[in-house]
């Protein structure tokens, strides 16, 4: 049985949409971290691991 990958689109509707600007060097660390990761996700799907990670971390700790 073949893997089905996600396909890319228009986000749940339940989700609201948040702008920010960033550094190009912030930038650039983020699409190299992409590049390490095997499906290599797009950059706001990076950006929401990365945001989750952090988060998961946070609610440990306790802050």
């Amino acid at each position: 049985m073949s893997e089905q990958k996600k396909k890319i689109g228009r986000p749940k509707t339940d989700t609201k949409p948040v702008m920010i600007r960033m550094e190009p060097e912030m930038i650039d660390d983020i699409d190299a971290y992409r590049r390490t990761l095997e499906d290599i996700p797009t950059r706001p799907e990076a950006m929401r691991r990365i945001l989750a990670n952090f988060l998961e971390e946070w609610k440990k700790d306790g802050s």
